[in-house]
């Protein structure tokens, strides 16, 4: 079944005995997921599992490789219990972080969506698909360095709007992929290889979930903002990705903002990126050559954290207003989603600590449920790459244990 591109899927029909089985095996597997290892007495107490079939599954899952078992651990009665480890170098996947218009980030991830090793190449204004295709093959196969793999599948994190029926990415931020089947032209240079496409912002949102769940499983439902050259949101209801009827959910940076009347480049005025962008700040104050000419928008973005702190007029005066419109949003967002926590991140991270107060008290100011509960704002200083990377491993990850686990993808 060539071109799986999985953008949407549901939960597995368990039915038979075997997918009972297969069930059963993704409880222990997904639990021992992060714990560093645990006696299968205490893993069958958390999956809810007799001891006698969580030994079978983790006898199944050994001989698979998936795990790891070894007398280490002793129990109150002084004999040796078994430990049973998760192995995150059992494969891995490749995740393609194509959000910047300049330049393409590429990771190797192990199944704990720890980064093996990264790789960067630039974008040119010339550059075709077909270029950007071969940069893709070159960079995958130096990332490799000759070592033959096991592979999840292909992750891409785009800023666009998908179209999830089809796989066209619409309204990119980069003309390159406008109006072009991604997953298409990837199973081409990956053949019988799972490949996903998905909004950048939306797996930022997946990155963040999959690290608060390791300490606190009862979030379910988040959102995160996502600042780049634009400004999307990724929201997480009952911990899986929500993107609307057409996969259009979470187009932020469109949204209106009271007393801004700039023209955004969609043609319309008072959009929320017109205002709360790094790009939007430096042609405000007259700096968008700067930040053009600079490899990173966060070298920009810590320029300004530094003019901020020392007093610069223009530049409080220019960046607390971003801070009140991004309140102003959050404050509707919460009253619409209630989220538990609304996390921001992307590259204004390096602003955050002089801004996240004046974000917090607009929003709560501004929100009718702010007042009845604790409304929790979380701000994250991972790099975007970061970001997309870990959130398509961790897509990749979901994927896998709903559509083929315990065997690699093969389409």
């Amino acid at each position: 079944m060539m071109g799986l591109t999985g953008f949407e899927y549901g939960s597995k029909r368990v039915s038979t005995n075997s997918d009972v089985k297969i069930a059963n095996a993704v409880k222990i597997y997904t639990e021992l997921r992060g714990s560093g290892g645990m006696s299968k007495s205490e893993l069958a107490n958390r999956v809810h599992l007799s001891f006698a079939s969580v030994s079978n599954m983790c006898t199944t899952l050994e001989q698979s490789g998936l795990v790891k078992v070894t007398d280490n651990v002793r129990s109150t009665g002084g004999r040796k219990a078994a430990m049973v480890q998760f192995v995150p170098d059992f494969a891995c996947s490749l995740v393609i972080d194509m959000h910047h218009t300049q330049h393409i980030y590429m990771g190797l991830l192990d199944l704990e969506n720890r980064l093996e090793d990264y790789t960067r190449f630039e974008v040119s204004p010339d550059d075709t698909l077909e270029t950007v295709l071969d940069h893709i093959t070159l960079a995958y196969n130096q990332l490799c360095g000759g070592r033959k793999r096991n592979l999840l599948g292909v992750s891409i994190g785009i800023s666009a709007v998908l179209d999830p029926k089809t796989g066209m990415v619409l309204q990119s931020s980069n003309p390159i992929f406008e109006r072009v089947q991604l997953p298409r032209y990837l199973t081409e240079v990956f053949p019988n290889t799972v490949v996903l496409v998905e909004n950048d912002a939306n797996l930022a949102g997946l990155s963040n979930l999959s690290l608060i769940m390791k300490t606190d499983p009862s979030i379910k439902n988040l959102l995160f903002i996502f600042f780049t050259q634009g400004i999307g949101l990724g929201i997480v209801i009952d911990q899986k990705l929500y993107r609307g009827t057409n996969g259009f959910a979470g187009e932020l940076g469109h949204l209106k903002v009271s007393g801004i009347s700039k023209v955004c480049k969609c043609g319309g005025t008072g959009c929320l990126r017109t205002v709360a962008t790094l790009e939007s700040i430096a042609q405000d104050l007259g700096e968008i050559d700067k930040v053009m000419s600079l490899e990173s928008t966060t070298i920009y973005a810590a320029d300004l954290a530094r003019r901020y702190a020392a007093g610069e007029t223009a530049v409080v005066k220019r960046v607390d207003l971003t801070a009140l419109k991004i309140g102003e949003v959050m404050a509707d967002l919460f009253d619409l989603f209630n989220p538990q926590e609304i996390i921001l991140g992307g590259n204004m991270s390096e602003l955050f600590p002089h801004i996240s107060q004046t974000i917090k008290q607009q929003c709560r100011a501004l929100s009718n449920l702010a007042r009845e509960v604790d409304l929790m704002i979380r701000f994250v200083s991972r790099t975007t790459y970061e970001l997309v990377l870990t959130g398509g491993s961790e897509k990749l990850f979901q994927f896998w244990v709903e559509h083929f686990f315990p065997e690699i993808p093969s389409v």
